[in-house]
């Protein structure tokens, strides 16, 4: 348990934060396809008037598709989430919006809660607990969190419920995002990024999310970990967990959430706050930082999700971490790639950076790589000499911003980073809200290069031992620096000979290319056709269902269609939904012809 030592002052009084709003838990419909197709179709006639009004900019777009994620919940929310990270892809308005869903904040009635408790513990509430507060402190679109006291111990704990119908509501969506997932991999839009991935990594962010048991074991495996960085982790009463209950420590503190909020009203009761509790702001950002980097690039055992919402600010300038649903490593070449690349970022060898974005990209298309090359290294000296200059914003010169650079020239070139990678990404950039309150003019290369010399001592003293002679000591360190040189050397030189190889090969392609795009064309005027024939099929035979849909300009359209017979109609419709079909399968094989990836490794 948390030592009473480290437990702060409070900075916001209980009675002056809004309760959570109480919705009835509603069982998801089975036409949820149709219930989301409205609801997209809502979002679309939102845009067309803010067009018509003028009032359609980036950011009114962005805040529109962040508000239907958080209505729609659910899967969505993460479904949003993750496409916040491919900023190579979308707007960084659109990005920004999307990096903030956190869920609604709407509970549950609480006899839902306490049924759900007693089902999942196998007896009645009072049995476990002495005290059980019925209304939540805290809500999201995974479930919601009450303050209870444990029966035995007289221990307060944080007992999070999940949502009823939780499972139906993401198996539902899941339907949803498939289909559209498929729809994009069928019509070939941005085949490059690899949209059968996405879906997976979507999958797998799914089953962790539907299994309280996995984020129990997170907790107790970072518990154990971020013991060293001197970060506290709250403790699991395992008795107490199932698939669909957690019950971990309450911890008393703030939320950093709560700091970067009262900063905007009251500056000087925060700043007061901090001295009260011997807190450095500049020491809490190092902190966070380093353990950061410890996770993501030394340990490959990382919180992903290290928004100021969960972390928690204790006295003498240490934090502690919650919610650790998102828990993730890195499959080992992808994780040795990455800090490769970020340490050739820090110590601006940006040709060896560049080198190494390539290799984080899954495929790489077949074009001279060289040009490609010249724009990376470009933009990261433009990144690094942002870097140098204190008066400028944070976001502008953090390492989460050079990523984004990155990420853009590849995508404008049709390549596309792993998404497996977005995870790892997202543990970093989620870090960024909290460094730009605590520490704006923090040197985040400086501190890497720091983080990469304390790293190497760590290395040191577990393979060397405290009596070892330090000549051999040297020695070791002599060893591993040859060791990471050899493997550094072998991957760039194996980039160069891919990159060569690519050149040759893209010339080969150039006719299947020019097909590949006439056919994929051709399906896109079929299925205009296609929708064409249908409407005017209803126009003639079934025009109550069509006429309230349609305006006059579109009915002079269909007049012109002469008067069929319903049978001819259907043949028609057939025929044409058969060559749909044909151009899309030929189109595909000359794409794959064309552009069949060449894979890395």
């Amino acid at each position: 348990m948390l030592n009473p030592r480290l437990v702060p002052s409070r900075l916001i009084a209980a009675a002056d934060r809004q309760p959570v709003e109480i919705r009835p838990a509603t069982r998801p419909s089975r036409l949820r396809v149709l219930e989301v197709g409205w609801n997209v179709l809502k979002w679309l006639l939102l845009l067309f008037r803010l067009f018509l009004t003028g009032k359609l900019t980036h950011q009114a777009f962005a805040r529109t598709v962040k508000e239907l994620f958080e209505h729609m919940g659910g899967l969505w929310i993460k479904v949003g989430q993750l496409l916040s990270l491919r900023n190579d892809m979308f707007s960084a308005e659109l990005c920004q919006e999307l990096s903030g869903l956190q869920g609604r904040a709407v509970g549950f009635p609480s006899g839902d809660a306490v049924r759900i408790v007693e089902q999942q513990l196998g007896g009645p509430i009072s049995r476990f607990f002495d005290e059980f507060d019925l209304r939540p402190f805290a809500a999201a679109s995974i479930g919601q969190i009450h303050r209870a006291r444990i029966k035995e111990t007289g221990a307060w704990v944080a007992v999070k419920i999940q949502r009823p119908f939780l499972d139906e509501i993401f198996f539902r969506d899941l339907a949803v995002v498939n289909l559209a997932f498929r729809l994009l991999m069928l019509f070939r839009i941005y085949p490059f990024m690899h949209w059968d991935e996405g879906l997976r990594e979507l999958r797998e962010i799914m089953r962790e999310e539907l299994d309280c048991r996995y984020e129990a074991s997170a907790y107790r495996r970072m518990r154990k970990s971020l013991k060293k960085h001197g970060v506290y982790v709250p403790t699991v009463f395992n008795k107490l967990t199932t698939s669909k209950v957690l019950v971990t420590e309450f911890v008393h503190a703030v939320l950093m959430a709560d700091c970067i909020a009262m900063a905007d009203k009251d500056p000087a009761r925060v700043a007061a706050w901090f001295q009260e509790n011997n807190i450095d702001p500049h020491v809490l950002a190092v902190n966070l930082l380093q353990s950061s980097f410890r996770q993501l690039f030394e340990e490959n055992l990382y919180h992903g999700d290290m928004h100021p919402g969960n972390i928690l600010v204790l006295r003498d300038s240490r934090i502690a971490l919650i919610d650790f649903g998102a828990v993730s490593f890195t499959e080992l070449e992808y994780w040795q790639k990455s800090r490769l690349f970020i340490k050739a970022l820090v110590t601006g060898d940006y040709a060896k950076a560049a080198d190494t974005a390539f290799l984080l990209c899954g495929s790489l298309p077949r074009i001279d790589l060289e040009k490609v090359k010249g724009e990376l290294i470009e933009v990261l000296r433009a990144w690094g000499a942002r870097a140098l200059v204190q008066a400028l914003p944070y976001r502008e010169k953090s390492m989460d911003n050079a990523f984004l650079e990155v990420g853009k020239v590849l995508f404008r070139h049709r390549f596309a980073m792993q998404w497996t990678g977005m995870r790892l990404r997202r543990g970093s950039a989620t870090l960024d809200a909290s460094v730009i309150y605590l520490y704006p003019d923090m040197d985040t290369s400086r501190e890497f290069r720091r983080f990469l010399r304390r790293a190497e001592r760590r290395t040191l003293r577990r393979n060397s031992g405290l009596q070892l002679l330090p000549r051999l000591i040297k020695g070791i360190a002599t060893a591993i620096e040859v060791a990471e040189n050899t493997y550094e050397q072998a991957l760039y030189q194996g980039s160069l000979i891919r990159r060569q190889a690519q050149v040759f090969e893209g010339t080969t392609g150039s006719f299947a290319y020019l097909f590949s795009v006439f056919y994929r064309q051709f399906s896109l005027l079929q299925l205009a056709v296609g929708a064409l024939f249908t409407a005017g099929f209803f126009y003639q035979h079934r025009p109550a269902w069509i006429n309230p849909w349609i305006g006059p300009q579109f009915t002079r359209i269909l007049k012109v269609f002469p008067y069929l017979d319903t049978q001819i109609w259907i043949m028609i419709i057939v025929v044409n939904g058969y060559l749909l079909l044909t151009s899309v399968r030929i189109g595909s094989r000359f794409a794959r012809r064309e552009s069949g990836p060449t894979q890395i490794g």
